[in-house]
């Protein structure tokens, strides 16, 4: 054997001696216990109460909720925005930054702070949130 090949050969006589002395390997840790499933969370389901459904072309539909105190836009871009009503409003107008609804009976329309508004219609399957029962 050369000098050279001694010399890459002790450190790995060194470990396996080593090793040879250690005596028994500790055991394997034990693999954890499976976790119990999590329960699902709860689904965000659009189950909430609509009194009245609007559509508003080229901007997308709207839906008052929550006893009126919410108006859900859905914009055709698949955003959905939440305007608040604004309390004691005649007519009802619900609002949130840069955008305002409105809905007096025939008079029905979302504006923007930009100037830009369309004119909505009642859908005839939701009674509108003003009429009273028969």
């Amino acid at each position: 054997m050369s000098a050279v090949t001694c010399t890459r050969a002790l450190p790995l006589l060194a470990m396996l001696s080593l090793t040879a002395c250690g005596g028994a390997s500790p055991p394997p840790p034990e693999p954890a216990a499976p976790s119990p499933p999590s329960a699902p969370a709860a689904p965000v389901a659009d189950t909430e109460t609509v009194i009245a459904h609007y559509e508003c072309p080229t901007a997308g539909e709207i839906d008052i909720i929550r006893d009126g105190r919410f108006a859900r836009l859905r914009m055709i871009d698949g955003r959905t925005v939440h305007l608040g009503a604004i309390q004691g409003s005649r007519p009802p107008v619900w609002s949130e930054v840069g955008l305002r609804f409105v809905a007096d009976g025939d008079f029905i329309e979302l504006s923007q702070d930009s100037g830009r508004t369309i004119a909505c219609t009642a859908s005839a399957d939701v009674a509108a949130p003003d009429t009273a029962p028969d």
